[in-house]
Protein backbone atom coordinates (compact mmCIF):
# COMPACT_ATOMS: atom_id res chain seq x y z
CA UNK A 1 0.00 0.00 0.00
CA UNK A 2 1.53 3.31 -1.01
CA UNK A 3 2.25 6.23 1.90
CA UNK A 4 0.96 9.16 1.72
CA UNK A 5 2.89 11.85 -0.17
CA UNK A 6 3.34 14.43 2.89
CA UNK A 7 4.08 12.26 5.17
CA UNK A 8 7.25 10.56 2.92
CA UNK A 9 8.07 13.96 2.22
CA UNK A 10 8.43 15.06 6.05
CA UNK A 11 10.63 12.26 6.29
CA UNK A 12 12.46 12.96 3.56
CA UNK A 13 13.42 16.70 4.46
CA UNK A 14 15.03 15.49 7.93
CA UNK A 15 17.29 14.10 5.62
CA UNK A 16 17.67 16.88 3.25
CA UNK A 17 16.16 15.49 0.81
CA UNK A 18 13.78 18.83 0.45
CA UNK A 19 10.28 19.43 -1.31
CA UNK A 20 9.44 18.23 -4.58
CA UNK A 21 7.27 20.96 -5.28
CA UNK A 22 10.09 23.04 -6.49
CA UNK A 23 10.18 25.33 -3.25
CA UNK A 24 13.56 24.23 -2.34
CA UNK A 25 15.40 22.05 0.19
CA UNK A 26 14.15 22.67 3.34
CA UNK A 27 14.41 25.26 5.54
CA UNK A 28 18.05 25.34 7.32
CA UNK A 29 19.51 22.51 5.09
CA UNK A 30 22.56 22.82 2.96
CA UNK A 31 22.42 20.50 -0.20
CA UNK A 32 23.75 17.60 0.06
CA UNK A 33 27.12 17.66 -2.25
CA UNK A 34 28.42 15.01 -5.15
CA UNK A 35 32.18 15.36 -5.65
CA UNK A 36 34.18 13.62 -8.21
CA UNK A 37 35.53 10.34 -7.53
CA UNK A 38 38.86 11.02 -8.35
CA UNK A 39 39.24 13.77 -6.05
CA UNK A 40 38.09 11.39 -2.58
CA UNK A 41 40.36 8.38 -1.50
CA UNK A 42 39.04 5.65 0.82
CA UNK A 43 38.67 7.83 4.32
CA UNK A 44 36.87 10.16 2.62
CA UNK A 45 33.03 10.31 4.41
CA UNK A 46 31.01 9.64 1.21
CA UNK A 47 33.31 6.45 0.45
CA UNK A 48 33.13 5.51 3.88
CA UNK A 49 29.49 5.77 3.97
CA UNK A 50 28.86 4.12 0.73
CA UNK A 51 30.81 1.13 1.22
CA UNK A 52 29.33 0.48 4.98
CA UNK A 53 25.87 0.96 3.74
CA UNK A 54 27.12 -1.97 1.00
CA UNK A 55 27.73 -4.10 3.71
CA UNK A 56 24.27 -3.19 5.26
CA UNK A 57 22.25 -3.75 2.71
CA UNK A 58 23.63 -6.74 1.66
CA UNK A 59 23.10 -8.11 4.99
CA UNK A 60 19.22 -7.64 4.54
CA UNK A 61 16.52 -9.43 3.37
CA UNK A 62 13.92 -6.47 3.04
CA UNK A 63 13.17 -3.26 0.75
CA UNK A 64 16.17 -1.99 1.73
CA UNK A 65 17.95 -4.34 0.87
CA UNK A 66 20.86 -4.39 -2.01
CA UNK A 67 19.40 -7.13 -4.07
CA UNK A 68 16.11 -5.36 -4.03
CA UNK A 69 17.73 -1.97 -5.37
CA UNK A 70 18.72 -3.91 -8.60
CA UNK A 71 15.39 -5.57 -8.60
CA UNK A 72 13.82 -1.93 -8.54
CA UNK A 73 16.35 -1.82 -11.63
CA UNK A 74 16.50 -4.66 -13.86
CA UNK A 75 12.08 -5.33 -13.49
CA UNK A 76 11.28 -1.27 -13.92
CA UNK A 77 13.84 0.96 -14.87
CA UNK A 78 13.53 3.15 -17.87
CA UNK A 79 15.44 2.53 -20.80
CA UNK A 80 15.43 3.04 -24.47
CA UNK A 81 12.89 6.23 -23.93
CA UNK A 82 12.47 9.25 -23.06
CA UNK A 83 12.52 8.61 -19.09
CA UNK A 84 15.41 7.64 -18.59
CA UNK A 85 17.22 10.51 -17.21
CA UNK A 86 14.66 11.23 -14.64
CA UNK A 87 13.77 7.34 -13.48
CA UNK A 88 17.58 6.66 -12.78
CA UNK A 89 17.83 10.57 -10.88
CA UNK A 90 15.13 9.07 -8.70
CA UNK A 91 16.59 5.46 -8.07
CA UNK A 92 19.54 7.25 -7.22
CA UNK A 93 18.25 10.00 -4.96
CA UNK A 94 16.41 6.57 -2.94
CA UNK A 95 19.61 4.76 -2.56
CA UNK A 96 21.64 7.75 -0.83
CA UNK A 97 18.69 7.98 1.39
CA UNK A 98 18.64 4.76 2.27
CA UNK A 99 22.41 4.87 2.95
CA UNK A 100 22.47 7.81 5.12
CA UNK A 101 19.50 6.33 7.13
CA UNK A 102 21.27 2.73 7.76
CA UNK A 103 24.79 4.55 8.68
CA UNK A 104 24.20 7.48 10.19
CA UNK A 105 25.57 9.67 7.73
CA UNK A 106 23.27 12.12 7.16
CA UNK A 107 25.35 13.84 4.98
CA UNK A 108 25.91 11.03 2.67
CA UNK A 109 26.32 12.34 -1.16
CA UNK A 110 26.99 9.88 -3.65
CA UNK A 111 30.16 10.17 -5.84
CA UNK A 112 30.45 10.32 -9.25
CA UNK A 113 32.52 8.96 -11.71
CA UNK A 114 33.54 11.09 -14.88
CA UNK A 115 35.36 8.41 -17.26
CA UNK A 116 36.49 11.81 -19.29
CA UNK A 117 37.81 13.52 -16.01
CA UNK A 118 39.02 10.68 -14.21
CA UNK A 119 40.18 8.16 -16.81
CA UNK A 120 40.78 5.55 -14.53
CA UNK A 121 38.73 3.92 -11.77
CA UNK A 122 39.19 4.84 -8.14
CA UNK A 123 41.45 2.12 -6.61
CA UNK A 124 38.62 2.34 -3.44
CA UNK A 125 36.18 0.40 -5.51
CA UNK A 126 38.80 -2.08 -7.13
CA UNK A 127 41.18 -2.93 -4.24
CA UNK A 128 40.19 -6.47 -4.14
CA UNK A 129 40.11 -5.87 0.35
CA UNK A 130 38.18 -2.68 -1.00
CA UNK A 131 33.96 -2.69 0.69
CA UNK A 132 33.33 -0.94 -2.99
CA UNK A 133 34.95 -4.37 -4.75
CA UNK A 134 33.43 -6.48 -6.98
CA UNK A 135 35.07 -9.51 -8.76
CA UNK A 136 33.18 -9.79 -11.80
CA UNK A 137 34.10 -7.48 -13.52
CA UNK A 138 36.12 -7.47 -17.07
CA UNK A 139 39.74 -8.74 -16.81
CA UNK A 140 42.29 -5.47 -16.79
CA UNK A 141 39.52 -2.89 -15.50
CA UNK A 142 41.07 -1.82 -12.93
CA UNK A 143 44.03 0.05 -14.92
CA UNK A 144 41.84 0.91 -18.12
CA UNK A 145 42.11 3.67 -19.14
CA UNK A 146 38.56 4.32 -20.15
CA UNK A 147 38.13 7.71 -21.72
CA UNK A 148 41.17 6.23 -24.46
CA UNK A 149 39.04 3.45 -24.57
CA UNK A 150 35.73 4.71 -25.62
CA UNK A 151 36.85 7.05 -28.11
CA UNK A 152 39.36 4.42 -30.15
CA UNK A 153 35.71 2.87 -30.47
CA UNK A 154 33.38 5.93 -31.23
CA UNK A 155 33.66 10.07 -31.09
CA UNK A 156 30.12 10.12 -30.45
CA UNK A 157 28.51 11.82 -27.22
CA UNK A 158 25.88 14.41 -26.46
CA UNK A 159 26.63 17.79 -27.29
CA UNK A 160 25.61 19.74 -24.17
CA UNK A 161 25.24 23.41 -26.01
CA UNK A 162 23.23 22.42 -29.06
CA UNK A 163 21.66 18.88 -28.77
CA UNK A 164 18.03 19.25 -28.36
CA UNK A 165 15.59 17.66 -26.00
CA UNK A 166 14.89 14.30 -28.12
CA UNK A 167 18.30 14.01 -28.89
CA UNK A 168 19.84 14.68 -25.48
CA UNK A 169 17.47 12.56 -23.40
CA UNK A 170 15.09 10.33 -25.97
CA UNK A 171 11.96 10.07 -27.24
CA UNK A 172 8.48 8.99 -25.69
CA UNK A 173 7.15 5.78 -25.80
CA UNK A 174 10.48 4.65 -27.03
CA UNK A 175 13.86 5.62 -28.66
CA UNK A 176 16.88 6.52 -26.78
CA UNK A 177 18.64 9.67 -26.47
CA UNK A 178 22.41 10.25 -27.61
CA UNK A 179 23.49 10.15 -23.43
CA UNK A 180 21.69 6.77 -23.04
CA UNK A 181 22.95 5.54 -26.13
CA UNK A 182 26.47 6.35 -26.30
CA UNK A 183 28.20 7.79 -23.32
CA UNK A 184 26.22 5.48 -20.68
CA UNK A 185 26.11 2.51 -22.61
CA UNK A 186 30.05 2.35 -23.26
CA UNK A 187 30.46 2.32 -19.96
CA UNK A 188 28.59 -0.53 -18.85
CA UNK A 189 30.07 -2.33 -21.78
CA UNK A 190 33.38 -1.70 -20.81
CA UNK A 191 33.60 -2.58 -16.93
CA UNK A 192 31.87 -5.76 -17.78
CA UNK A 193 30.70 -8.47 -15.91
CA UNK A 194 27.59 -8.09 -13.57
CA UNK A 195 27.70 -4.55 -15.64
CA UNK A 196 27.16 -5.90 -19.08
CA UNK A 197 23.81 -6.91 -18.32
CA UNK A 198 20.62 -5.20 -17.26
CA UNK A 199 19.36 -7.82 -15.03
CA UNK A 200 22.42 -7.34 -12.91
CA UNK A 201 24.32 -4.02 -13.08
CA UNK A 202 22.99 -2.39 -10.08
CA UNK A 203 24.87 -5.04 -7.61
CA UNK A 204 27.91 -3.46 -9.27
CA UNK A 205 28.77 -0.38 -7.25
CA UNK A 206 30.01 1.14 -10.01
CA UNK A 207 26.63 1.08 -11.44
CA UNK A 208 25.87 3.58 -9.22
CA UNK A 209 29.34 6.15 -9.65
CA UNK A 210 28.28 6.03 -13.11
CA UNK A 211 24.64 6.89 -13.15
CA UNK A 212 25.25 9.92 -11.10
CA UNK A 213 27.80 11.52 -13.37
CA UNK A 214 25.30 10.56 -16.32
CA UNK A 215 22.51 12.64 -13.85
CA UNK A 216 26.00 15.23 -13.56
CA UNK A 217 25.92 15.53 -17.66
CA UNK A 218 21.90 15.83 -17.29
CA UNK A 219 22.36 18.24 -15.06
CA UNK A 220 24.66 20.58 -16.91
CA UNK A 221 22.81 20.29 -20.18
CA UNK A 222 19.48 21.24 -18.03
CA UNK A 223 21.65 24.63 -16.78
CA UNK A 224 21.77 25.63 -20.12
CA UNK A 225 18.67 25.55 -21.48
CA UNK A 226 16.23 27.32 -21.97
CA UNK A 227 12.80 26.90 -19.15
CA UNK A 228 10.38 25.78 -21.88
CA UNK A 229 12.57 22.95 -23.34
CA UNK A 230 10.81 20.08 -22.12
CA UNK A 231 7.43 19.00 -23.37
CA UNK A 232 4.56 19.17 -21.58
CA UNK A 233 3.51 15.04 -22.37
CA UNK A 234 6.74 14.43 -21.34
CA UNK A 235 6.71 16.67 -17.71
CA UNK A 236 3.29 15.58 -16.42
CA UNK A 237 4.48 11.56 -16.32
CA UNK A 238 4.28 10.02 -12.97
CA UNK A 239 7.44 7.68 -11.92
CA UNK A 240 6.95 4.81 -9.31
CA UNK A 241 8.14 1.95 -7.36
CA UNK A 242 10.91 3.54 -5.57
CA UNK A 243 11.92 2.63 -1.68
CA UNK A 244 12.69 5.32 0.75
CA UNK A 245 15.29 5.45 3.19
CA UNK A 246 12.71 3.94 5.76
CA UNK A 247 11.57 0.96 3.34
CA UNK A 248 8.66 2.83 2.97
CA UNK A 249 7.08 3.06 -1.20
CA UNK A 250 7.43 6.74 -2.09
CA UNK A 251 4.55 6.82 -4.38
CA UNK A 252 3.88 9.18 -7.36
CA UNK A 253 6.85 11.25 -9.08
CA UNK A 254 5.42 13.73 -11.52
CA UNK A 255 8.68 14.29 -13.89
CA UNK A 256 8.28 18.00 -13.65
CA UNK A 257 9.47 17.65 -10.30
CA UNK A 258 12.65 16.05 -10.72
CA UNK A 259 14.24 18.38 -13.40
CA UNK A 260 15.94 20.79 -10.43
CA UNK A 261 18.52 19.10 -8.49
CA UNK A 262 18.65 21.61 -5.76
CA UNK A 263 14.80 21.21 -4.56
CA UNK A 264 16.29 17.48 -4.20
CA UNK A 265 18.46 18.16 -1.67
CA UNK A 266 21.70 17.87 -3.64
CA UNK A 267 24.14 19.25 -5.95
CA UNK A 268 27.60 18.86 -7.73
CA UNK A 269 30.87 20.25 -7.11
CA UNK A 270 31.20 21.15 -10.51
CA UNK A 271 28.94 20.51 -13.75
CA UNK A 272 30.23 18.84 -17.04
CA UNK A 273 33.38 20.69 -17.80
CA UNK A 274 33.20 19.52 -21.45
CA UNK A 275 30.45 20.96 -23.19
CA UNK A 276 30.69 20.90 -26.75
CA UNK A 277 32.45 18.19 -28.71
CA UNK A 278 32.20 19.78 -32.13
CA UNK A 279 34.83 21.68 -33.87
CA UNK A 280 34.14 25.88 -33.53
CA UNK A 281 32.66 27.37 -36.37
CA UNK A 282 35.49 29.48 -38.19
CA UNK A 283 34.42 31.91 -41.07
CA UNK A 284 35.82 34.92 -42.95
CA UNK A 285 37.52 37.48 -40.78
CA UNK A 286 35.23 39.13 -38.45
CA UNK A 287 32.48 36.85 -38.86
CA UNK A 288 31.24 35.00 -36.00
CA UNK A 289 27.84 32.70 -37.13
CA UNK A 290 26.01 31.63 -39.98
CA UNK A 291 22.87 33.11 -40.76
CA UNK A 292 20.43 30.69 -42.43
CA UNK A 293 18.79 31.96 -45.73
CA UNK A 294 17.10 28.49 -46.33
CA UNK A 295 17.23 24.92 -46.83
CA UNK A 296 16.01 21.59 -48.34
CA UNK A 297 15.30 18.27 -46.12
CA UNK A 298 15.22 14.79 -47.49
CA UNK A 299 13.68 12.31 -45.60
CA UNK A 300 14.44 8.36 -46.31
CA UNK A 301 13.30 5.43 -44.62
CA UNK A 302 14.39 1.49 -45.27
CA UNK A 303 12.33 -1.07 -43.18
CA UNK A 304 13.59 -4.72 -42.74
CA UNK A 305 17.20 -3.60 -44.30
CA UNK A 306 19.81 -1.50 -43.05
CA UNK A 307 20.87 0.44 -45.75
CA UNK A 308 20.62 3.66 -47.70
CA UNK A 309 21.85 5.89 -50.23
CA UNK A 310 21.62 9.85 -50.05
CA UNK A 311 19.74 11.55 -52.89
CA UNK A 312 22.04 11.85 -55.82
CA UNK A 313 21.46 16.12 -55.52
CA UNK A 314 22.32 16.33 -51.93
CA UNK A 315 25.70 14.79 -52.67
CA UNK A 316 26.15 16.89 -55.32
CA UNK A 317 25.65 20.07 -53.25
CA UNK A 318 27.88 18.83 -50.50
CA UNK A 319 30.60 17.98 -52.95
CA UNK A 320 29.78 21.94 -54.36
CA UNK A 321 29.88 23.14 -50.73
CA UNK A 322 31.73 25.99 -49.24
CA UNK A 323 32.07 27.08 -45.91
CA UNK A 324 28.22 28.49 -46.15
CA UNK A 325 26.36 24.89 -46.57
CA UNK A 326 25.13 23.81 -43.18
CA UNK A 327 24.25 20.14 -43.24
CA UNK A 328 22.60 18.27 -40.52
CA UNK A 329 21.67 14.57 -41.18
CA UNK A 330 19.72 13.05 -37.89
CA UNK A 331 18.57 9.36 -37.99
CA UNK A 332 17.34 6.73 -35.91
CA UNK A 333 18.11 2.62 -36.20
CA UNK A 334 15.73 0.21 -34.51
CA UNK A 335 16.10 -3.31 -33.78
CA UNK A 336 13.52 -5.80 -32.26
CA UNK A 337 14.40 -6.07 -28.46
CA UNK A 338 14.93 -9.75 -28.26
CA UNK A 339 17.66 -12.30 -27.24
CA UNK A 340 19.39 -11.52 -30.48
CA UNK A 341 20.40 -8.14 -29.43
CA UNK A 342 22.15 -9.07 -26.54
CA UNK A 343 25.61 -8.46 -26.70
CA UNK A 344 26.19 -6.38 -29.83
CA UNK A 345 27.33 -3.08 -31.17
CA UNK A 346 25.29 -0.63 -33.36
CA UNK A 347 27.27 0.37 -35.70
CA UNK A 348 26.60 3.29 -37.78
CA UNK A 349 28.78 4.05 -40.88
CA UNK A 350 28.97 6.47 -43.90
CA UNK A 351 30.50 5.31 -47.31
CA UNK A 352 31.69 6.18 -50.16
CA UNK A 353 33.63 4.79 -53.34
CA UNK A 354 35.97 2.78 -50.49
CA UNK A 355 35.92 5.23 -48.13
CA UNK A 356 33.91 5.47 -44.88
CA UNK A 357 33.47 7.20 -41.16
CA UNK A 358 31.87 5.75 -38.31
CA UNK A 359 28.78 8.15 -37.38
CA UNK A 360 27.86 6.07 -34.06
CA UNK A 361 28.66 3.06 -32.20
CA UNK A 362 27.05 1.89 -29.46
CA UNK A 363 26.70 -1.59 -27.04
CA UNK A 364 23.65 -2.73 -26.86
CA UNK A 365 22.04 -2.82 -23.21
CA UNK A 366 18.29 -3.64 -22.97
CA UNK A 367 15.39 -5.29 -21.46
CA UNK A 368 13.99 -8.76 -22.02
CA UNK A 369 10.86 -7.98 -21.09
CA UNK A 370 11.21 -8.68 -17.44
CA UNK A 371 9.17 -6.76 -15.26
CA UNK A 372 6.36 -4.36 -15.91
CA UNK A 373 6.29 -5.08 -19.67
CA UNK A 374 4.54 -1.57 -19.79
CA UNK A 375 8.26 -0.07 -19.09
CA UNK A 376 9.69 -1.96 -21.37
CA UNK A 377 7.86 -2.08 -25.06
CA UNK A 378 8.98 -1.60 -28.35
CA UNK A 379 11.46 -1.98 -30.26
CA UNK A 380 15.65 -0.97 -29.13
CA UNK A 381 16.00 2.60 -31.22
CA UNK A 382 19.23 3.88 -31.32
CA UNK A 383 19.92 7.27 -32.63
CA UNK A 384 22.80 8.90 -34.67
CA UNK A 385 23.59 12.41 -36.04
CA UNK A 386 26.39 13.99 -38.78
CA UNK A 387 27.42 17.34 -39.90
CA UNK A 388 30.24 18.85 -42.22
CA UNK A 389 32.83 16.17 -41.19
CA UNK A 390 31.00 14.45 -43.93
CA UNK A 391 32.18 16.18 -46.75
CA UNK A 392 36.15 14.90 -45.89
CA UNK A 393 35.25 11.44 -47.05
CA UNK A 394 32.35 12.18 -49.65
CA UNK A 395 35.06 13.40 -51.51
CA UNK A 396 34.40 14.35 -55.77
CA UNK A 397 33.16 11.92 -58.72
CA UNK A 398 30.16 10.62 -59.04
CA UNK A 399 29.91 7.80 -56.25
CA UNK A 400 26.82 7.22 -54.64
CA UNK A 401 27.17 7.76 -50.54
CA UNK A 402 25.00 5.37 -48.27
CA UNK A 403 24.32 4.80 -44.76
CA UNK A 404 24.48 1.51 -43.24
CA UNK A 405 24.30 -0.33 -40.06
CA UNK A 406 25.24 -3.52 -38.36
CA UNK A 407 24.65 -5.33 -35.47
CA UNK A 408 28.00 -6.24 -34.52
CA UNK A 409 28.14 -9.79 -32.52
CA UNK A 410 30.41 -9.72 -29.70
CA UNK A 411 30.12 -12.45 -28.36
CA UNK A 412 29.86 -14.95 -31.05
CA UNK A 413 30.47 -17.60 -29.07
CA UNK A 414 27.05 -17.78 -27.54
CA UNK A 415 25.95 -18.89 -30.98
CA UNK A 416 22.57 -16.51 -30.60
CA UNK A 417 20.46 -15.85 -33.75
CA UNK A 418 21.26 -12.76 -35.34
CA UNK A 419 20.01 -9.15 -34.76
CA UNK A 420 16.36 -8.61 -36.27
CA UNK A 421 16.26 -5.39 -38.33
CA UNK A 422 13.07 -2.90 -38.53
CA UNK A 423 14.05 -0.09 -39.97
CA UNK A 424 16.46 2.92 -40.84
CA UNK A 425 15.38 6.37 -40.88
CA UNK A 426 17.11 9.06 -42.04
CA UNK A 427 16.78 13.00 -42.22
CA UNK A 428 18.91 15.11 -44.56
CA UNK A 429 18.80 19.04 -44.28
CA UNK A 430 20.94 21.08 -46.54
CA UNK A 431 21.09 24.93 -45.56
CA UNK A 432 22.05 27.56 -47.47
CA UNK A 433 23.49 30.61 -45.23
CA UNK A 434 25.57 33.65 -44.93
CA UNK A 435 28.19 34.77 -42.29
CA UNK A 436 28.00 38.03 -40.51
Amino acid sequence: MKIDRRQALTGAAMLGLGSISGAGPALGQTPRVRRGAGTLSATSDDVVAFGEGLALMKRRRDDRSWTRQNQIHSRNGQHNNGLFLPWHRLQLLHLERIIAGLTGHARFAMPYWDAQEHRTLPSWITDEDALLYERQRARGVDTLDFNAARWARSPYMARLTSDGFETFAGKLPTGAGMVEGYGHNYIHELVGGLMKRLTTAATDPIFWLHHCNVDRVWATWHARQAANVYPADWTARTLNGFVGGQGEDTGDWEVASVLETRPLGYGYDSLYPFPVFNVPEMGPPGATRRVPLGGVTWPMRAEGGLSVTLPAEAVARMRAADDTLMIAGAGSVAFAANEGLLDRSIEIRMSCGGRRISLGSSPTFLHLREGDPAHHAGDYIMPFRFGEEALNMIGEGDAPVTVAVEAEDLAPEAGRPPAQAVALELSLTLTESRWA
